[in-house]
């Protein structure tokens, strides 16, 4: 008799591994939730790049139209109102991005000198970014820094003599929207600048703050 209940106990447990093993329900959920981690990963840096590309575009865009509205001057030494309408324009371009707080705009006007470094003119900044300063210079009438595409034609002259550059610089503390909160990725430094010359006068000075 206990032979009996032993081999019955025994053929059940057997059944029952068995339909187990044939059970193939769940497997997909169980696939599922581990691409989850995978997927949402690959969802937000989908998103994350897209976004990354659209602010770099943007910043292109302000550098190049804020230092062109400058150029564009008729005025030799613009006025307070003009400067401020033109750097306050900068947070309209940006949107659908609100790059107030976390960027720092800077407008220079150079002026190239025989046989030295070109001179700073005048500078306007608005903003702050931890560690961020101008790439050109930060001393008014002191020499100006251009970049290489500028060929140093002797005694650091980049300029020739009398000739004038509008500079805009744009430092923005980008924050990653969603893996900055997951902890991927750090806040990045983005700096864009952009030259013109001058349009209508043969140089460009503006107020260094209201």
């Amino acid at each position: 008799m206990l032979k009996l209940l032993l081999r019955s106990a025994l053929n059940r447990s057997t059944d029952c591994i068995f339909r187990f093993i044939r059970n193939h329900r769940g497997i997909a959920m169980v696939e599922f939730a581990l691409l989850v981690p995978i997927l949402t990963v690959l969802a937000a840096g989908s998103f994350e790049v897209a976004r990354y590309a659209l602010i770099m575009q943007k910043l292109d865009r302000i550098v190049a139209t804020l230092s062109d509205l400058v150029a564009r001057s008729g005025n030799e030494a613009m006025t307070e109102t003009e400067v401020s309408n033109i750097m306050d324009s900068a947070f309209f371009m940006a949107q659908p991005f609100d790059i107030t707080g976390d960027s720092m705009m800077i407008l220079t006007s150079v002026e190239g000198r025989s046989g030295q470094a070109p001179q700073i003119l005048s500078q306007r900044s608005s903003g702050a970014v931890t560690g961020g300063q101008s790439a050109v210079g930060t001393s008014v009438a002191g020499n100006a820094t251009l970049p290489p595409a500028f060929a140093d034609a002797g005694s650091g002259e980049t300029l020739s003599d009398g000739e004038t550059l509008i500079v805009a610089e744009l430092i923005y503390d980008y924050s990653p929207y969603l893996l900055g909160d997951i902890g991927y990725f750090n806040d990045i430094i983005f700096y864009r600048d952009a030259y013109f010359r001058p349009r209508f006068t043969d140089r460009i000075t503006f107020p260094a703050g209201p």
